[in-house]
């Protein structure tokens, strides 16, 4: 599969190819995306949640009524988890939900993610991804050249180098992403609109297609 490559100017300027046939195209694994995308929510979740158990909750130390001769169930503590005001039985505590799936599985979801942006014609290959200052707007207006609206859709770029007036120029623009090949991950492309690849990251690309081992979750 033949995919075009963009000069600054927004010009076709050559091809390459990416080793995918139509039967890959056509063997998009979507359950196992969705098993590493699952897993990758889980392990952002911040697990803060908490409850106070019997041991926590403040007063109740003295006994509501008597034991005996009121004709009420006896209680000892109006803190108990069938009071209001009570514990909370079984609540939330704060924990790490973070778990992790097979390297093999990851990288395969992340063939599939790719295989997703090649199918749908929202991966693109330009000479570089250099910008020629800091200032915001003119990033946006190298980015009109390629046919990319940042700020109006997700932008995910990969490059091998994050040059300074890149990071400084695109940190305010949001929806956009910008990551190294071995960063890639499932999640970040499929929430991402369009893909763009430098020409320098376009082997370390092909790489994971190929189905090298990635390592980047």
């Amino acid at each position: 599969m033949d995919i075009q490559v963009l000069s600054q100017n927004g010009s076709k300027v050559n091809s390459v190819e990416f080793p995918i046939s139509q039967e890959d195209l056509d063997s998009i694994n979507i359950p196992l995306l969705h098993e590493i995308v699952q897993m990758q929510r889980a392990g952002i979740r911040s697990g803060t949640a908490s409850t106070k158990t019997r041991g926590e909750v403040s007063g109740g130390g003295r006994k509501p009524y008597r034991q005996k001769g009121t004709g009420r169930a006896r209680q000892g503590s109006t803190r108990a988890p069938q009071w209001r005001g009570g514990a909370i039985i079984f609540g939330p505590r704060p924990r790490d939900y973070f778990y992790r799936q097979p390297s093999k599985k990851v990288v395969l979801a992340i063939k599939s993610a790719l295989l997703g942006h090649l199918k749908e014609n929202s991966l693109q290959i330009v000479e570089n991804l250099d910008v020629p200052s800091r200032k915001t707007k003119e990033a946006i207006f190298q980015f009109k050249k390629w046919n990319l609206f940042a700020g109006q859709e997700r932008l995910l770029l990969i490059d091998l180098l994050l040059s300074e007036e890149m990071y400084y120029a695109c940190r305010n623009i949001p929806g956009l992403e910008i990551l190294m090949p071995h960063q890639l991950n499932p999640y970040d492309l499929l929430i991402a609109d369009k893909v763009v690849i430098s020409q320098s990251a376009y082997p370390q690309v092909v790489k994971i297609l190929e189905g090298d081992n990635h390592g980047s979750l």
